[in-house]
């Protein structure tokens, strides 16, 4: 029986330390989208960058894990957060542009 345990809490561990972080699982999102890498490297650091920390959790969780619509699910984020994420916009979309320049 303490085998079976001990067996179950190594076998967690490792999970747990194999998860992809916040930004990684949004950066292969966005990536899975159709961006080029790079402009999904900024548009993923201009987020973290700007959203509180709890709001870019659950914009990973959303669109990274659970493979939602980032339109849906900024329509189903309260009013606050929603003007949180359209402050990040500007930020988001100068990526676009500035690698778009660059080619």
């Amino acid at each position: 029986m303490r085998v079976l345990i001990l067996t179950g809490l190594a076998l967690a561990m490792l999970a747990a330390c194999s998860q992809k972080s916040d930004r990684e699982t949004l950066t292969e999102a966005c990536i899975a989208d159709g961006e080029a890498p790079e402009t999904c490297d900024c548009i993923t650091g201009a987020m973290e960058e700007k959203l509180s920390p709890d709001l870019f959790r659950r914009t990973a969780a959303a669109i990274g894990r659970e493979k939602r619509d980032i339109e849906d699910f900024v329509e189903s984020l309260s009013m606050s957060d929603q003007l949180e994420f359209a402050a990040s916009l500007s930020a988001m979309i100068s990526c676009e542009l500035t690698l778009q320049d660059d080619e």
